[in-house]
C-alpha cells in the first residue's frame, strides 16, 4: 500500500503582513497504484504542493502522510520522488547520466549490482544502456526527461510526482514521453501525482483529476466524470480552452451581453490578496457579475465534500455536491 494524503496543507511565503498563501488548506489523496492529475493555470499552487510533498518547501499548516505516517524528508531513502519540469537543470551537467542514476540507487548496493541496475533502468525508460557514459548536454530534451524518470525510479519510491514534465518538450516529443509514463505506471503500479496545466495531457494518463485555483482544490473526481460533466465553472473554462477538444465546453457568444463581456475581460485575482467568498467569482460566468442575485459568491466560501464535487454554490443541479463553510 502506498497512499499519499494531503490533509489541510497550507504553504505561505513571506511574512504575515507581506506574504502570500500559495496553497491554502488542501485536502487531496493519491490512492495506492493510481495516477491523480493535478491541473490549473500558472500560480494556482500546483508546483508548490509538489515541492512540499518532497520536502523542498516547508508547510505552514496541515500534514502530508504516506500510508498514514508523516512523509520522511531527512537523510536516507526518500519514498516520494519528484521529476521536474526542466530535465536539463535537474541533472548535474558534470555527471554522466549513468552516475546520476547510480547516485539515487539505495545505499548498500554493491558496485556491480549498481551498474546492472543503471542498465536496467535505462532500458526501462527506452534508452540504450550503452549511453550511460553520456553527459546530459549530449542528449535531447526528451532523452534527458527519460533519464530524470529513471533517476526517480532508481530510488524505488512509493510515490512519484511528475511536475509539468512535458511542458518544456517539443510537441512531437511530448506524446512519446506520455506513452512512456503510462506504460511505466501500468507495469510498476507506482502511485503518481501528475501535474500539468494541460487538461488534454492529464486526461491521457490520470484516473482521477483535481483542479486547483488560487491555492485551493475546486473540483475533484474520476477523470471521465470530471471531463464529461464538469461541475465547477473554472473547470469548464479550462476545458473550453483545450484546442479541438471533443470534451470542450463551448462558451456562448459574449459580445451582445455586457455582463458576459465583463467576465471575459476580467483579470485573474491577485494571489497576494485573494477575494473573499468564492475565489473565482470575479471572473465566473455564472457568478455575481452575470447574476446580480448571487451575492453569496462574494461573501461565503463554498467547499466540496464528495468525490466528484465542485466548490461552487451554483454547480449544476441534480446531486448534492457541497456544503457551505461556516
Amino acid at each position: 500500500m502506498s497512499e499519499l494524503r494531503f490533509e489541510g496543507v497550507s504553504v505561505r511565503y513571506g511574512t504575515r503582513r507581506r506574504g502570500m498563501t500559495a496553497v491554502d488548506g488542501v485536502d487531496l489523496t493519491v490512492p495506492d497504484g493510481a495516477v491523480v492529475g493535478l491541473v490549473g493555470e500558472s500560480g494556482s499552487g500546483k508546483s508548490t504542493l509538489a515541492r512540499a510533498a518532497v520536502g523542498l518547501t516547508p508547510l505552514s499548516a496541515g500534514q502530508i502522510l504516506l500510508d498514514g505516517r508523516p512523509v520522511r524528508h531527512g537523510s536516507g531513502p526518500r519514498p516520494v520522488q519528484m521529476v521536474f519540469q526542466d530535465p536539463y537543470s535537474s541533472l548535474d551537467p558534470r555527471m554522466t547520466i549513468g552516475d546520476s542514476i547510480a547516485e539515487a540507487v539505495p545505499r548498500g548496493t554493491r558496485s556491480a549490482e549498481r551498474r546492472s541496475e543503471v542498465a536496467r533502468l535505462l532500458e526501462l525508460v527506452e534508452l540504450d544502456p550503452g549511453r550511460a557514459g553520456a553527459y546530459p548536454g549530449q542528449l535531447s530534451g526528451g532523452q534527458r526527461q527519460r533519464v530524470a524518470l529513471a533517476r526517480a525510479l532508481a530510488a524505488r519510491p512509493a510515490v512519484v510526482i511528475a511536475d509539468e514534465i512535458t511542458s518544456a518538450l517539443d510537441v512531437s516529443i511530448q506524446g512519446t514521453v506520455l506513452n512512456l509514463v503510462r506504460r511505466l505506471q501500468q507495469e510498476l503500479g507506482t502511485s503518481m501525482l501528475f501535474i500539468s496545466h494541460n487538461l488534454a495531457v492529464v486526461r491521457y494518463v490520470a484516473s482521477e483529476i483535481a483542479v486547483m485555483y488560487l491555492g485551493r482544490v475546486v473540483e475533484h473526481g474520476p477523470t471521465a466524470q470530471v471531463l464529461a460533466d464538469p461541475q465547477h465553472p473554472y473547470t469548464r473554462d479550462l476545458l473550453a480552452a483545450v484546442p479541438d477538444s471533443a470534451h470542450a465546453v463551448r462558451s456562448a457568444p459574449v459580445a451582445a451581453d455586457p455582463a458576459q463581456a465583463a467576465v471575459a475581460a476580467a483579470d485573474p485575482a491577485d494571489p497576494h490578496a485573494p477575494p473573499p467568498g468564492c475565489r473565482y467569482h470575479p471572473r465566473c460566468p455564472i457568478g455575481p457579475l452575470v447574476h446580480a442575485d448571487r451575492e453569496v459568491c462574494r461573501t461565503t466560501e463554498p467547499t466540496a465534500d464528495h468525490r466528484h464535487a465542485a466548490a461552487c454554490h451554483f454547480a449544476p443541479a441534480g446531486r448534492t455536491l457541497l456544503r457551505v463553510a461556516d
